[in-house]
C-alpha cells in the first residue's frame, strides 16, 4: 500500500517535466523583458534550447534538471525550477534613461564633427600589433558551439587596409564532431568598429542629448545618448572625452530596418529574393566598444562585445551552396562574441599573417574568397564535447 503513492509522485513528477512551461526572462534592477536570451540544456546526451522573444517570454517543452539562461548583457544564471519571471543581473552599468529632445547644445555636434576630422589620426594612423583573445558562443534549438581563439591582430592602419591575425591557440566546445572555427564575429566586430564608421551622415542622422546622472574620475568626460531621427530601432550611447575630443566608449542597439539599410546591399538583397525567396524577418545587433590608450596617445578598441541575432529565410537549394555551408560550418541565429585587445608581451621572428576579409552579410563571393572563407574554417583547434557545463564563455 506504501508503494502506491511513491508511483504516483514518479509519474506525476514525470508530467511535470515534459510539460510545456513558460516564464519570462527580464532584467533585475529594471525588470525590463530581456530580448533574445538563451534558454538550454543538455539532459541524457541531448541539447535542447529556447530564445525569448522581444517581449522577453520563453516556452520551455523539453525536460530539465538544470537549465542555463544566457545572454551577452547579463551574467549567466543556473536553475533548477521557472517560475513566472526569471531575472538576470546586468553585466554592464546601465545608463538612466535620458529623453533625447529636439533643443540639443550646439557643443555636442561640434565636438562630435572635430572627433570624425581627427579619427584616422588619433585611431588608426600607427602600425600596430595588439595580443587577442576572442570567445565566441552560437547556439540554436538543437546545437550549441562555442570556440575560443588567442594570438596576434595586426590592426588596420594607413598602411594595412585589413586587419590579420596570427593564432597561437585554437579550442572548440561542440555539442557533436563539428570541428570548424567561426571567425565571423571577429571580422564584424573590427571592421564595425564604432569610431571607423562615424561620419557625418551619422552625425546629422541622430539627436544627441547629455546625461547629466553620469559620473568619471575625468572631468572632461561626458556621456552622450543618441537615437535616429527616424528610425526607431537604432539607440545608443557615447562616452567622450570633450577636452581632447575621443570617444571612449560606444554602446549601440539597432534592429532589422536599421541593419538592413546600413549593412546590406539594397541590389543584391532584391536578386537574392528574386532568385531563392530570401528574406530577413528580425535582424537584432548588440555592439559595445571601450577604448584605451596606447603609445603616442592613440587609440585602440581594448574591450569589444557583440551579439547578432537573426530570422530569415532561403529555399536555395542549390548542391554547390550546401557543400560550401558544410565546408564553412554554415551559421547560427543566437550569436554571442567578446574581444579583448593588450599590448603584446613579446613578437616572435616568424610574423606570417592571415588576412582578414571585411564583414558581410549577403554578397556575390569569386572562387578565390570562398576559398579564403573555407580556410578560415579551418584554423587549427583542439575540441570538446560540450557536456552541459559552460567550459569558457564570452566574458
Amino acid at each position: 500500500m506504501k508503494r502506491v503513492p511513491l508511483i504516483l509522485i514518479a509519474l506525476s513528477a514525470g508530467l511535470i517535466a515534459d510539460a510545456q512551461q513558460r516564464f519570462v526572462v527580464a532584467d533585475k534592477l529594471t525588470h525590463e523583458p530581456v530580448a533574445q536570451a538563451s534558454v538550454y540544456t543538455k539532459e541524457g546526451g541531448r541539447f535542447a534550447s529556447a530564445i525569448s522573444n522581444d517581449q522577453g517570454e520563453v516556452s520551455v517543452s523539453f525536460p530539465f534538471t538544470r537549465l542555463t539562461i544566457t545572454h551577452l548583457n547579463y551574467e549567466r544564471r543556473v536553475v533548477t525550477r521557472v517560475s513566472d519571471t526569471i531575472f538576470l543581473t546586468p553585466r554592464y552599468r546601465q545608463t538612466v534613461e535620458v529623453v533625447v529632445s529636439n533643443v540639443e547644445p550646439r557643443w555636442i555636434r561640434e565636438k562630435l564633427r572635430q572627433v570624425v576630422k581627427t579619427k584616422w589620426k588619433t585611431y588608426f594612423s600607427q602600425p600596430r600589433v595588439l595580443s587577442y583573445d576572442y570567445q565566441t558562443r552560437s547556439i540554436d534549438l538543437t546545437s550549441y558551439y562555442a570556440y575560443r581563439s588567442r594570438g596576434l591582430v595586426q590592426m588596420k592602419s594607413f598602411e594595412h587596409d585589413l586587419y590579420s591575425i596570427r593564432q597561437h591557440e585554437g579550442h572548440i566546445v561542440c555539442v557533436d564532431s563539428t570541428r570548424l572555427t567561426d571567425v565571423a564575429s571577429l571580422r564584424r566586430m573590427l571592421y564595425e568598429d564604432f569610431v571607423d564608421e562615424l561620419d557625418g551622415g551619422f552625425i546629422r542622422s541622430h539627436k544627441f542629448s547629455q546625461n547629466g546622472e553620469f559620473e568619471s574620475d575625468n572631468k572632461n568626460e561626458v556621456e552622450l545618448v543618441f537615437r535616429s531621427k527616424n528610425h526607431t530601432d537604432d539607440r545608443g550611447r557615447i562616452v567622450i572625452d570633450t577636452a581632447r575630443c575621443v570617444i571612449r566608449s560606444a554602446y549601440r542597439v539597432t534592429g532589422t530596418a536599421t541593419n538592413k539599410r546600413e549593412r546590406m546591399n539594397k541590389v543584391l538583397l532584391s536578386m537574392a529574393r528574386a532568385i531563392s525567396g530570401y528574406r530577413i524577418d528580425k535582424w537584432n545587433r548588440i555592439y559595445h566598444v571601450d577604448y584605451a590608450e596606447g603609445d603616442g596617445g592613440t587609440m585602440f578598441p581594448a574591450s569589444v562585445s557583440y551579439k547578432f541575432y537573426f530570422e530569415g529565410y532561403d529555399r536555395e537549394d542549390d548542391p554547390r551552396h550546401k557543400d560550401y555551408d558544410q565546408q564553412t560550418g554554415g551559421g547560427f541565429p543566437n550569436m554571442e562574441a567578446t574581444l579583448r585587445l593588450t599590448p603584446p608581451s613579446y613578437l616572435p621572428d616568424d610574423m606570417t599573417w592571415l588576412p582578414l576579409p571585411g564583414s558581410w552579410y549577403l554578397r556575390l563571393s569569386s572562387d578565390r574568397e570562398r576559398q579564403q572563407e573555407i580556410d578560415l574554417s579551418h584554423l587549427p583547434a583542439t575540441f570538446d564535447v560540450f557536456t552541459g557545463a559552460e567550459e569558457f564563455q564570452p566574458e
